[in-house]
């Protein structure tokens, strides 16, 4: 029987940070699923770049031990296992102008899911519904370490 294709998602962020910090939850639940590739993290180059960004904060390199050579291995790895999409930034439907490119990413990339704890995202019914018309379901990220978890 062949395997299952895997379920193509934007994750949010905060999410993927989460993952790499907490080896335990639903964010490293997600970033087990992309690295076991039971999931397509879709991706861009600027969303890439953030992350390395957020991994280079002090705060991160102190209480994480984040190292330079750390934080690269890790961006690589993410890099590897990503479809890389490059959004156009012409896309403006968010209250947050700043969520605006995971929308983008969601349909370049024609993921099923888009996965966020961000209450603007998950509780405007404008983007839920044009989300929804373009074939990508916006969830929570329990919802989405869930639903993983079951195929």
């Amino acid at each position: 029987m062949p395997a299952k294709a895997p379920r193509r998602a934007v994750i949010d962020v905060n999410i993927i940070i989460r993952g790499l910090l907490s080896p335990t939850g639903a964010s490293a639940a997600l970033l087990e699923a992309v690295r076991r590739r039971r999931c397509l993290l879709i991706a861009s180059r600027a969303y890439l770049d953030e992350i390395h960004r957020v991994l280079h904060r002090p705060r991160f390199v102190q209480r994480y031990g984040i190292t330079r050579v750390r934080r690269q291995r890790l961006i690589a790895r993410l890099y590897t296992l990503a479809l890389l999409v490059e959004p156009t930034g012409r896309l403006t439907l968010c209250r947050d102008p700043k969520d605006d490119y995971l929308v983008e990413m969601a349909l370049l990339g024609q993921a099923a899911y888009l996965v966020s704890e961000d209450a603007d995202l998950l509780e405007d019914p404008d983007i839920v519904e044009f989300l929804r018309q373009h074939g990508v379901e916006l969830v929570h990220v329990g919802t989405f370490a869930r639903l993983l978890a079951t195929i």
